[in-house]
């Protein structure tokens, strides 16, 4: 056998062999999936979630801990993609949801939950007159695109490459719709990222047709990417000239105060998007939300308005959670101590990479690891860096009892000690000195 030389191939084989320990330590896994894969394209409803050889199965979380079908623990840094903010089973959140189910959870009309939401929501988010709720990030920023344009009575929408505002509204590092996309077919426009002249001249180019500038204040999907303030500001003063509506997918950073992301940026937008934690971790959610002569248009009865509904908008047992979440447990205090150990954390990560090439980007809570010799400012920078890398990374903590994105992303629980992420530096740390040959 030939020797192994270039960094790749010493990276391939030890990919090599770290799937083959993780694929002897969980045979359970492996046999669930192998059941799965004849009825469920690629064994599993969430490509996102998906690794080969073969995904982990999990099968109970309790606080900040997973456990998989083979009996392994993991501290859990994925947070389900941002949405389990407040860990796994918080006994607040249960017993809400319990009374809910106790008391009936189909009850096909308004209930007594959905008023106080949004009236908490509407107290949080100063940006936001009235609020509409419905399942998923996905279909709230669906909804709201479809209410813009309804008010302004324009079509073009400007967006931004490496955007992601839910699985039919995907945004490649190129700017480029694929052929295989399954966007919902909106007039958008790609803009660059974090490009403030091109942006301006996109929306000079559109400014009689542009209904909404949507943007993600850090762009979660792509690897965790903040958009600059100034950017941010531009988005503000360009959507204000046009007459067209600035909106701000925060379906993620709105973790980042109990206002949100806007709020810490003091920017503010005319349309707010919400999703993920708010229903409690384990309940699906979304709303949206903005200016009372925006959201007026699907008030029933509107002349000429438009028409909102669905059967699970109000779903009981979200509502309730969603009350018990922002009354009793979403406090400024834990926002406050959450943002703060997110930024300890990334601070961290950054002095025990010191001298190699992993990189961390984010914001707070929010990060995402990368291996890249050039800086991180955008997805397709992003696709410059050493993704078998981040993949050994993936394996590697696995193998020590952590579990993070396989695509690097990191996303903080409240429930979850610096003393326990404290092991998680531990851990990177002893990585980088194992594979020094391979991260320098």
């Amino acid at each position: 056998m030939a020797p192994i030389t270039s960094t790749i191939e010493q990276i391939g084989a030890a990919l090599t062999t770290a799937h083959a320990t993780y694929g002897k330590s969980n045979p359970k896994s492996s046999q669930t999936h192998k059941e799965s894969i004849g009825t469920l394209p690629g064994g599993t409803t969430r490509n996102v979630v998906h690794f080969e050889p073969f995904p982990v199965i999990l099968a109970s979380g309790q606080g900040s801990y997973l456990k998989d079908l083979d009996g392994h623990k993991y501290l859990d840094l994925c947070g389900e993609y941002s949405a389990g903010m407040f860990g796994h089973s918080h006994p607040v959140i249960t017993k809400a949801m319990h009374a809910a189910i106790d008391s009936g959870f189909a009850l096909g009309g308004v209930n007594q939950f959905e008023g106080r939401l949004a009236q908490l929501l509407c107290s949080r988010f100063s940006s936001i007159d009235k609020i509409r709720f419905s399942n998923s990030g996905t279909e709230a920023n669906l909804t709201a695109l479809a209410l813009v344009k309804a008010y302004t009575k324009r079509e073009t929408v400007i967006v931004f490459k490496g955007g992601y505002h839910g699985g039919l509204a995907t945004f490649g590092k190129d700017g480029k719709v694929t052929a295989n996309s399954m966007n919902v077919p909106h007039k958008f426009i790609i803009a660059p990222y974090n490009d403030i002249k091109a942006l301006e001249e996109m929306v000079e180019e559109h400014k009689d047709d542009l209904a909404c500038i949507f943007l993600e204040l850090m762009q979660g999907s792509s690897g965790c990417l903040p958009a600059d303030i100034e950017f941010v500001k531009a988005t503000r003063a360009k959507a204000t000239e046009a007459g067209a509506v600035l909106m701000f997918d925060e379906v993620m950073t709105s973790r980042m105060s109990t206002g949100g992301l806007q709020s810490f940026l003091g920017v503010y937008p005319d349309m707010t998007t919400l999703g993920k934690y708010f229903g409690g971790g384990g309940q699906n959610f979304g709303a949206f939300g903005g200016r009372n002569e925006i959201m007026s248009i699907i008030e029933p009865g509107h002349p000429g308005g438009a028409y909102h509904s669905g059967t699970y908008n109000n779903n009981v047992t979200t509502m309730a959670a969603g009350v018990a979440v922002l009354e009793d447990v979403w406090t400024k205090d834990v926002a406050s101590q959450l943002y703060e150990f997110g930024e300890w954390l990334q601070n961290e990560l950054r002095r025990v990479a010191a001298g190699t090439i992993l990189q961390v980007t984010g914001v707070g809570s929010l990060m995402t690891l990368h291996f890249s010799t050039q800086t991180i400012r955008s997805a397709a920078d992003v696709q410059g860096s050493v993704a078998e890398l981040r993949e050994l990374l993936f394996f590697d903590m696995l193998r020590r009892g952590f579990f993070l994105a396989q695509r690097g992303m990191i996303s903080l629980m409240t429930v979850t000690s610096k003393a326990e992420l404290q092991t998680f530096v531990e851990a990177v740390q002893q990585f980088l000195e194992e594979r020094r040959d391979l991260v320098t």
